[in-house]
């Protein structure tokens, strides 16, 4: 049994409410984040120490990746369209306390874009069905596999942190973010979950609670606003 938290987004005292809620319910269950830590939210730097402090792992998101290459990679395409995704607070943020930067951009760095796990698939944006002719002939699907074909196409529209488009049905459970819905979402024809409830626009931060391959629980809390006022 896991727990997977949706896209954080800066929002620091939101998730600190939604944790304390996973915990009240499954106290020592372990949990993942499907990335975009950073960005429009407040507190991206408290968002990553809160992670950190409680050893929840987190597979990375466009977000985080322009936010690393902006500092590491400035040539790098996604650096451009970081300046109109909401990056003005993240900015803030470490220009105020430049001493978490480094022990930030290093987090993102060895964060993977995906956990293969026995009863789903954690990433941010998920396996697109456009791939579906590249991937049937692979089975199973192996770590190995899934690394090169991700980062392969990671640049791509449809790729691992980018895609919005139906995702294809893996014989697994897909745990995504990245594209908002009011609330969590099952797709019955891609076997996938949408966890991102747009927690930056005022919605809410959910969580889902996934045992022997299906959602088993759904946690969500409201946003709180000083995590976007301003």
């Amino acid at each position: 049994m896991v727990a997977v938290i949706g896209d954080i987004h800066g929002c620091y005292l939101t998730l600190r409410k939604l944790i304390k809620e996973i915990r009240k319910q499954y106290f020592d269950i372990t949990m993942y984040a499907t990335g975009d830590l950073v960005d429009r939210g407040n507190h991206p730097i408290e968002v990553f120490e809160l992670l950190l402090d409680e050893g929840i792992q987190f597979a990375k998101g466009n977000h985080d990746l322009m936010f690393l290459y902006s500092y590491t990679r400035p040539l790098h395409p996604f650096v451009h369209s970081w300046g109109y995704n909401g990056n003005d607070k993240t900015i803030s943020a470490y220009e105020k306390h430049p001493n978490y930067l480094n022990k930030h951009l290093d987090y993102i760095n060895i964060a993977p874009l995906f956990f293969n796990l026995d009863d789903c698939l954690i990433s941010h944006a998920g396996i697109a069905n456009v791939y579906a002719k590249d991937i049937r002939g692979f089975r199973p699907i192996t770590d190995e596999f899934l690394q090169a074909f991700c980062v392969h196409h990671l640049t791509e529209n449809t790729g691992i942190v980018w895609n919005r488009n139906p995702l294809f049905n893996l014989g697994k459970l897909q745990v995504v973010g990245h594209t908002r819905h009011a609330k969590v979402t099952y797709n019955e024809v891609s076997n996938a979950v949408y966890v991102d409830t747009s927690v930056y626009t005022g919605n809410r931060l959910s969580a889902v609670i996934i045992e022997d391959g299906e959602v088993v629980d759904i946690i969500s809390v409201e946003t709180e606003l000083s995590d976007i006022a301003g």
